[in-house]
């Protein structure tokens, strides 16, 4: 469509549900599902079924250290200043569980063909040079990467140097991810995140030069201070650079867990209906720029590889975001990393020592879900709604031998109060969002299909500290 407009009635719509606090899916079950009855030996089974079923793999390697904290920041990280870091530097402690860590794992899935490989953090970038060239090997030791893998890290441009990029490009990284959040200094003071336009542009540049196949810039609205002015001429100054990719994402602010966000005041942070105005200006803005529109929060240029896992039907929905390729088995490294499987998700300890700690014996596995019928039925359902935006009834039919109609007699009903809102169109094959007021709201939706959510959790919400909110 050529752009975003909510009319009165559309915008009435939105309010009613934009307070709910409702999960974002970025896996089903949804974390707090999990439980510790899930561990090391449960792992160790299904890494065996793995191997056995010849899946592809994706490795990601959660490296948590920061130098300093971001207020907004809901990712599991350690800050170790420079002056910390002096004393004792982590990294070698990291290196050395993840000498142990990767090939435990490689020992029970076999040297799998890996497909994408993913530096999170944290800030990777955190790593010495000669630190990433030695979790490197430790990979390239133990696991077979595809010729056309693809390669990611996510990079702190106020800690990046050239030696950094060029490293990375030696050996084989394609895809670069910055954080930005937002170019304003007034809001990058109110975040803790001073980095001017032309650092990001100096490394954007030093990108360019090397070769990274793919840019990717992720942005936040929702901050305090952000105006429609501020986020113009941040989306102006966004697409000056011309990243590959975007990632739009709502500030997600629940105080009750990750506690630092109490340094936010209420009247700073944008209040009403600025925040959805500030998501349909960027909405918007990247439309008329070219970019296509991507699941909940995502934008890529057409000939993008993530645009064309869309037009592909292979687009996929993980903790990392909107992704390419068929479903892979992501094994997870480091403290907190989440390994998720075709039949089971599984997280590590996430504070370093005790992620060193379990790792010297065993697997440092915290806790899990194997995955029954009825949970992959409803993943895949998640997946196409919130990567295509319609359930494609027969084909959930054919693959899981069910009626569609029958199977979630309960959850249609419910979905009526949607349908007479025009969020949603049911027809015999297929349910899909309206836009735009539907895609918006996709993840009150996605709630009506989530069984272990209350039955009206997609009209009442969850308790505020359980998720974040929808608008």
């Amino acid at each position: 469509m050529n752009g975003y407009q909510l009319s009165d009635q559309q915008r009435q719509i939105y309010r009613r549900y934009a307070g709910l606090a409702l999960p974002r899916h970025t896996s089903y079950p949804i974390v707090p599902v999990w439980t510790s009855a899930y561990g090391a030996a449960e792992l160790r089974e299904d890494l065996r079924l793995s191997a056995q079923e010849k899946r592809p793999l994706s490795l990601y390697i959660h490296i948590p250290f920061c130098e300093r904290l971001c207020y907004y920041c809901a990712c599991t990280k350690e800050i170790i200043s420079p002056s910390k870091r002096q004393q004792h530097d982590p990294s070698g402690d990291l290196l050395a569980g993840l000498a142990l860590e990767v090939p435990r794992f490689a020992a029970l899935t076999g040297r799998g063909t890996v497909q994408q490989v993913h530096l999170g953090g944290g800030s990777p970038t955190f790593l010495r040079p000669p630190q990433l060239r030695s979790l490197w090997q430790i990979l390239q030791d133990h696991f077979a990467l595809a010729n056309d893998a693809e390669i990611a890290i996510e990079i702190d441009p106020r800690i990046t140097t050239l030696e950094h990029l060029q490293t990375l490009r030696e050996l084989g990284f394609n895809r670069i991810s910055l954080g930005i959040q937002d170019f304003n200094p007034e809001v990058q003071k109110a975040v803790n995140r001073i980095q001017p336009f032309e650092q990001v542009q100096q490394v954007v540049d030093w990108c360019r030069a090397l070769g990274f196949g793919s840019l990717n810039f992720d942005l936040i609205y929702g901050l305090p201070f952000q105006t429609m002015a501020t986020m113009a001429d941040t989306l102006e100054q966004t697409l000056a650079l011309r990243p590959d990719r975007i990632a739009f994402y709502r500030l997600a602010v629940i105080p009750e867990i990750f506690r630092w966000q109490n340094v936010f005041r209420p009247l700073d942070l944008p209040a009403g209906e600025l925040s959805l105005d500030l998501n349909l200006l960027a909405i918007n803005r990247f439309l008329e720029a070219g970019y296509e529109f991507i699941g909940l929060d995502h934008f890529a240029r057409p000939e993008e590889a993530l645009a064309q896992a869309v037009h592909e039907g292979s687009l996929r929905r993980t903790f990392q975001g909107m992704t390419t390729g068929k479903p892979l088995d992501i094994l997870g490294f480091g403290p907190s990393a989440i390994t998720h499987l075709d039949n089971a998700f599984a997280q590590n300890q996430k504070e370093s020592v005790s992620w060193q700690e379990a790792i010297a014996t065993d697997l440092a596995t915290e806790r899990g879900l194997r995955l029954n019928d009825d949970d992959r039925l409803r993943r895949e359902l998640m997946q196409q709604l919130y990567g295509h935006g319609t359930i494609d009834k027969p084909s959930l039919e054919n693959t899981f031998a069910i009626s569609f109609d029958s199977y979630f007699a309960n959850e249609l009903q419910r979905l009526e109060s949607l349908v007479d809102e025009g969020v949603v169109e049911v027809s015999a094959n297929a349910i899909r969002l309206s836009e735009p007021v539907g895609r918006l709201l996709v993840r009150v939706v996605a709630a009506v299909f989530d069984r272990y959510l209350p039955p009206r959790a997609f009209c009442e919400g969850l308790p505020a500290e359980k998720a974040s909110r929808v608008g």
